[in-house]
């Protein structure tokens, strides 16, 4: 019955979800291409018993990359996608080795859709996508339903709590869910009830390639990162900029929005500002020239990373946004500092803490004062680097954990 109203809302919903796709498109056109996978029409119908893993956006596109190369080895893939940056990047990573789609709204019908042309032997979620009907008729349908890198943060557990019995329904429907941390699993037992579907295994980000030796910047000029930000916090990272300016006259500032359609917008705010910034769409076109660049373009982080002389890792000074991936910029040897809010790498951005691997900071005055310590010390730089990426080091594996029970509980199937 409580999945029956569930539904029902989100029928009742559509007309507002169409407006919403509509709206977005005026920034992004492609939010409205294949619009009728969205209700579970797909022309594709070339794989057949497949595996559905779900990745919502670019930054699950990209964490999930090596674990889906690796079900991939013997398994066709189906994956959807909701945003166009995640499309993209799919795309860009898989070519025409699998299937890519954009997911159906979660609505009993339109989850059928998928059925209907790919008819797949297995959900597979990446991370927090609790979806009541794409589970339920996905168990229904006698499949295993799979959480891979699971994570539930403190405030989400609120949030699910509220509807605590009809999501205890749902997630007992998973026939495995892994997490990421002890913190994690407690939390999905306090909706679930108990843990005997719940495994630690770590996070998949962990198993990222990661550099031997850190980037030579012996050069004329040093790069101040700005990474995933999100409104509000390019104002926050300008006026850092330019008190360390007056210090570091070399210096120059490189802004990757998490959104790159945001870029004319950055342009706009700070030639409001009387600030010349020029926008790029490749790591080739910087030239050390230009004071400001803004990317429009996704990607390139790990080249960023890579030339940069610290970072400062966006969607982290506000609440609504969370922190993005912190061991991206470890992994490629470049100090980083990170805001307030980073409920959403809450436990791994606790591991960086405790071993003075980076530094999180409240305010404006913080990330300058932050910055400037780290700019003006190669030791310091050099010490967090080290401790960064002991961390990312000791944490790997999770991919091959996570793979080898994926494999094992299809398997069994068979």
């Amino acid at each position: 019955m409580k999945l029956f109203i569930y539904n029902s809302i989100v029928l009742l919903l559509l007309p507002f979800f169409l407006v919403r796709i509509l709206f977005k498109s005026i920034q992004d056109k492609d939010y409205v291409s294949s619009l009728h996978h969205r209700l579970g029409f797909y022309k594709q119908n070339k794989t057949q018993n497949s595996i559905w893993f779900h990745a919502v956006s670019l930054g699950e596109v990209i964490a999930s990359e090596k674990i889906i190369k690796k079900l991939l080895e013997s398994n066709d893939i189906v994956l959807s996608v909701t945003t166009p940056t995640g499309l993209r990047q799919a795309k860009k990573i898989y070519k025409d080795k699998i299937s890519i789609i954009y997911a159906p709204w979660d609505f009993w019908f339109f989850i059928s859709g998928v059925f209907r042309s790919y008819n797949p032997k297995a959900l597979i979620i990446f991370e927090t996508e609790i979806w009541p009907s794409m589970i339920s008729y996905s168990r229904n349908k006698n499949i295993p339903v799979i959480l891979c890198n699971g994570r539930l943060s403190d405030n989400s557990l609120k949030n699910y709590m509220i509807f605590k019995n009809f999501f205890k329904k749902i997630l007992n429907k998973f026939e495995l869910i892994f997490v990421q941390t002890k913190n994690h699993k407690e939390n999905f037992k306090s909706l679930i009830g108990s843990d005997e579907i719940i495994e630690i295994c770590g996070s998949v980000k962990f198993d990222t390639d990661t550099k031997e030796e850190p980037q030579n910047h012996a050069s004329n000029y040093s790069f101040f990162l700005a990474s995933s930000t999100h409104p509000g916090e390019d104002e926050i990272i300008l006026n850092a900029f330019t008190k360390l300016k007056e210090s570091f006259g070399d210096l120059k500032l490189i802004i990757v929005p998490r959104h790159p359609e945001r870029a004319n917008s950055i342009k706009s705010l700070y030639s409001n500002q009387n600030v010349k910034a020029k926008i790029l769409s490749d790591t080739d076109q910087i030239n050390g020239e230009d004071e400001i660049v803004i990317f429009n373009a996704i990607g390139h982080l790990n080249k960023l990373y890579s030339i940069a002389n610290l970072a400062f890792v966006g969607g982290s000074m506000f609440k609504e946004t969370g922190g993005h991936n912190i061991i991206e910029p470890a992994a490629n040897m470049c100090p980083f500092i990170f805001g307030p809010y980073i409920y959403n790498f809450e436990d791994i951005s606790q591991m960086f803490l405790s071993e003075n691997a980076c530094i999180q900071i409240s305010n404006e005055d913080e990330l300058y004062t932050a910055a400037k310590k780290i700019l003006s010390s190669s030791e310091f730089s050099s010490q967090l680097v080290s401790n960064a990426i002991s961390v990312v080091k000791s944490n790997k594996g999770s991919v091959d954990k996570q793979s080898s029970a994926i494999i094992q509980i299809l398997n069994s199937r068979n």
